[in-house]
């Protein structure tokens, strides 16, 4: 990766491409429609940008550009006056706070019914939690529960050949099943009892969580601000544009990872828990370099 900075003399906004004078050359910056949609508020002429981007330019439309792989800091100046718009630093001290907190902490993590692989929408197909994987841990990180079941469903169709084969499950697993009300109880209890603050991988399980609540009418346990998405912490850490999978997260902050995923709801919560711990590691190093 090369990193660049300087002025934006001009943006080219069709093309997605800005142009900066460096060492008495123009050169050409691309962004993805991702990058343009986020930052289009900021980009303007005289902008001063840092960023960092692919190796070698292509060819995108009628310019020959490098790709930005994501900015860390943009700077307005006029006249005596400094904006920024955009630290990577900043964020990365908020990520850091957020990390940190001296609280108790669940790595929750579900799993849900499928539609079948002859679905036809017809219907909506309503999404379902059947198994759920918790680990809950003290401010020290000493492991304090750790536990996981089957949920029985409340529409059985959800039971199906894609849903058994995705989870590497059975139908005759759910005969040993909790139902959807003794989950709830479980939940509340541990709410009640620890006041965690809930790590998930990803917004699907905080919708589906949600969900859970108004399909069987009863009194949410939890709120938005109980969870955080350790997925999107990460990408905005990284500067990632698309999502990160689970395993692929792992692997990235440890590479001698080499264990494949089983959609086992507790192996994942517990992974979410690693992550969270080489994660915060990792963080709090950097931070403390920019001291």
């Amino acid at each position: 990766m090369h990193q660049f900075s300087g002025k934006i003399r001009k943006i080219h906004t069709e093309e997605r491409v800005f142009e900066i004078l460096i060492k008495g050359k123009i050169e050409f910056f691309y962004l993805s429609r991702s990058q343009m949609k986020k930052f289009n508020m900021y980009l303007q002429a005289g902008l001063f940008v840092y960023f960092v981007c692919k190796p070698e330019p292509a060819i995108h439309g009628k310019f020959k550009a490098y790709e930005v792989v994501n900015f860390t800091k943009m700077i307005s100046i006029k006249g005596n006056r400094k904006t920024v718009y955009f630290d990577i630093d900043t964020i990365k001290k908020g990520v850091a706070s957020i990390l940190n907190r001296k609280t108790k902490r669940m790595f929750l993590d579900m799993e849900f019914t499928m539609p079948s692989y002859d679905f036809s929408g017809e219907k909506p197909f309503v999404t379902e939690i059947i198994q759920y994987g918790i680990l809950i841990e003290d401010e020290e990180g000493q492991v304090i529960l750790q536990e996981s079941s089957l949920v029985k469903p409340k529409d059985s169709s959800g039971l199906n050949a894609r849903t058994f084969n995705f989870l590497n499950l059975q139908k005759e697993d759910f005969s040993k099943a909790i139902t959807y009300k003794a989950f709830y109880k479980r939940i509340k209890k541990y709410m009640e009892t620890y006041n965690p603050m809930i790590y998930v991988w990803g917004k699907n399980d905080i919708i589906t969580l949600d969900a859970f609540y108004k399909m069987h009418s009863l009194d949410a346990v939890t709120t938005r601000k109980d969870f955080v998405n350790l997925m999107q912490l990460l990408k905005n850490y990284l500067g990632q544009k698309s999502d990160i999978g689970l395993f692929n997260a792992l692997t990235y902050l440890d590479p001698t990872f080499e264990d494949e995923q089983d959609h086992d709801a507790l192996e994942d919560a517990c992974v979410t828990s690693k992550i969270y711990h080489l994660f915060q590691e990792r963080v709090n190093k950097e931070i403390e370099s920019l001291k």
